[in-house]
């Protein structure tokens, strides 16, 4: 994805990860991080797009029967803990759409469609 955002313009014209708006990560505060409690939107991005990956791969991971208790347990936690964030970071993103290019609004587009499946 990241190479995508450099190669085709994405964010609107003078969006800028200095200048961005940022949106609050609430969990990160709940972990007793004092950094990385606001995201700026091309950061939010990536990880909107990487946390949608790695749900799919938990969801089909836990499809499998050759699973131990333990695994499954595994997936299943990491499933629904990142669910609800991948969730709310494309909620917050839908909000700032301003920031994005039509193409831009098209992969986010993507994303919300990939994240409705899960």
């Amino acid at each position: 994805m990241a190479l995508h955002i450099h190669q085709h313009q994405v964010f609107s014209d003078g969006y800028s990860s200095e200048s961005s708006p940022k949106i609050e990560i609430a969990w990160r505060a709940g972990q007793g991080v004092a950094r990385n409690q606001a995201w700026e939107i091309d950061r939010a991005f990536h990880a909107t797009c990487v946390y949608s990956q790695l749900l799919r791969f938990r969801r089909t991971e836990l499809e499998r029967d050759d699973l131990t208790e333990t695994e499954r347990a595994g997936f299943r936690s990491a499933y629904g803990e990142g669910l609800p964030a991948a969730r709310y970071l494309m909620r917050e993103l839908e909000l700032l759409g301003k920031h994005f290019t039509p193409h831009g609004a098209e992969l986010l587009a993507g994303l919300r469609q990939q994240l409705g499946q899960l």
